[in-house]
């Protein structure tokens, strides 16, 4: 009897899982709904897994039992692993959970020497850089601003004294919302932020995205996100 209420909870889950990737998957996906759940990202990993419990479901469907018990019965490992991939789809990790927070973020002010920013830049490993005005994103710095420059100008000169105020014309953050930059809000979950950097969908390439308390660029910025943040993640 153990055993059948083993089984039993398999079912169950499954059932679950099957409706909760309903959320998931493609509505224009074929076949098994939970295989299907393998072609996202953050279930790729788990195909192999996946194809298991739904050939040990297909089997239990047809209730193949010997003397009243199930022939197979789904073990606490394959259990734990249906729970598991039911709380990723139900209660998915916020994406401020893989961010930086603006407290660790590199920073800068127009005032600022380009060369010194672009050796911390280097240093530690940013390739944009917000420009804060009363906790605001302003504008951003990155090596687009440097060739949108050369671009207008057809040459480009930087000393020591020059600084981003010599390419304020190209560093305001309205000029590439939803171009470069995507702003989420704070409940933003990760498929949302790893959605924002899927070129397929947004048919752009979107470099950072920006998380405030409503996803509205004149709050105060809580982090940001790098596409290589998700992929850690997925």
């Amino acid at each position: 009897m153990a055993n059948n209420r083993q089984t039993d909870c398999f079912l169950d889950l499954y059932k679950r899982l099957e409706t909760a990737a309903a959320k998931v998957v493609s509505a224009k996906a074929r076949g098994s709904i939970v295989l299907n759940l393998a072609d996202h990202p953050r279930f790729a990993r788990y195909r192999s897994e996946l194809d298991c419990c739904r050939e040990v479901r297909n089997l239990l469907a047809h209730e193949v039992r010997i003397n009243g018990d199930f022939a197979v019965t789904p073990g606490d490992a394959t259990i734990a692993f249906l729970e598991k991939i039911l709380a990723m789809i139900e209660a998915p990790s916020l994406a401020r959970s893989c961010a930086t927070p603006t407290a660790r973020l590199l920073t800068a002010k127009e005032s600022d020497s380009v060369c010194w920013l672009t050796r911390k830049m280097e240093e530690r490993g940013f390739s944009h850089v917000p420009l804060l005005k009363n906790g605001v994103v302003d504008g951003v710095f990155s090596e687009h601003v440097l060739f949108e420059s050369l671009q207008a100008s057809r040459s480009l000169t930087i000393t020591a004294d020059t600084t981003l105020a010599s390419f304020a014309e190209f560093l305001p953050i309205g000029r590439t919302i939803n171009k470069l930059y995507r702003f989420l809000p704070a409940t933003a979950t990760i498929d949302d932020a790893a959605a924002a950097f899927d070129r397929a969908k947004t048919r752009r390439s979107t470099k950072i995205v920006f998380l405030t308390e409503h996803g509205d660029p004149s709050e105060p910025l809580i982090g940001l996100l790098s596409p290589n943040d998700v992929l850690d993640i997925l």
